[in-house]
């Protein structure tokens, strides 16, 4: 892993954090995008004590704001020219249904679009690099069936509801991108590090606070859960294997749903409007990394 560039989102804590510290102990230049200045100012400090490549960076952005996420790949670009992994790890989970600027519900907006929009936008960065990877993190334990007219909890909120469907379109998406590149040099993968003890869900409060607080306390640390995505960013033992589900480590079964092409183009149409992207997108970049990125209909 020594000089390859990596892109991690959700970096200053739990799985993120210890992922992008191991691998720049492998000697990776480590972008590490955080959406706390603070607390990602003091995870790029951790992690460059012990990094043995370039220095980690810090890139500031709020997943769940699309103008946000374009922002953040313009950073990006200003810092490097090709992606040798990129890493979905950001996501959230909220008590009571939020909008966001751009009126979408913020569960949906944070777990899914923001990282269909940000591989999107920086496809051809991963695809310069022969053999670049593309990691969404996800749960195994996720949703059975899309209901498209309850996409953004127009017609109830759950809190664990929206997170199960969100983890479904993390998978959804990665098969579906998995497929859309087949023959690439780019594996596109999803992986579970199962249940770990992190931050995630302290934002929340009432009664719905209550769950991840009480479940967390049965978790696995990040340390011990982090070395299946460390190992599946690295490995050359993952090299051209795409379009999998992995749990620690292992590949797993996934639902009917998730490989259902008319329930995947729909997603990706929907997202694609949602995001302001052409929806007859082709991801599959036409160009070196010197020519204007065109794309024509799939």
């Amino acid at each position: 892993m020594r000089g390859k560039v990596v892109l991690i989102t959700g970096a200053n804590g739990g799985v993120g954090f210890v992922t992008s510290r191991e691998l720049a102990k492998l000697g990776s230049s480590v972008l590490m995008v955080c959406r706390n200045p603070e607390r990602g100012a003091r995870a790029v400090a951790q992690v460059a004590n012990v990094a043995t490549g370039k220095a980690p960076e810090i890139l500031l952005a709020d997943m769940s704001s699309q103008a946000g996420v374009r922002a953040l790949a313009d950073d990006v670009r200003r810092r490097t020219t090709a992606i040798d992994v990129l890493i979905n790890n950001a996501g959230a989970i909220f008590a009571h249904r939020e909008l966001t600027a751009e009126g979408v519900e913020k569960t949906f907006a944070t777990n899914h679009l923001g990282a269909f929009l940000l591989t999107n936008l920086l496809l051809d960065l991963v695809w310069a690099r022969p053999g670049a990877r593309i990691i969404n993190v996800v749960s195994e334990v996720y949703g059975s069936k899309l209901d498209f007219d309850n996409l953004q909890a127009e017609k109830s909120f759950n809190f664990l509801g929206a997170y199960f469907r969100s983890k479904l379109e993390n998978i959804i998406f990665t098969f579906d991108l998995a497929r859309r590149l087949e023959g690439a040099k780019v594996s596109v993968n999803c992986l579970s590090p199962g249940p770990t003890r992190t931050g995630f869900g302290d934002n929340m409060t009432g009664a719905a606070g209550l769950f991840p607080r009480l479940t967390k306390l049965l978790f696995q640390s990040p340390e011990k859960t982090a070395g299946a995505l460390v190992h599946l960013a690295s490995s050359p033992d993952f090299a051209g294997v795409t379009g999998k589900l992995f749990l620690r480590g292992k590949v797993i079964k996934t639902k009917p749903v998730t490989r259902d092409l008319e329930v995947a183009a729909r997603l990706w149409r929907i997202s694609a409007e949602l995001v302001g992207l052409p929806v007859d997108l082709l991801v599959r970049p036409t160009r070196t990394p010197s020519e204007p990125l065109t794309r024509s209909a799939a």
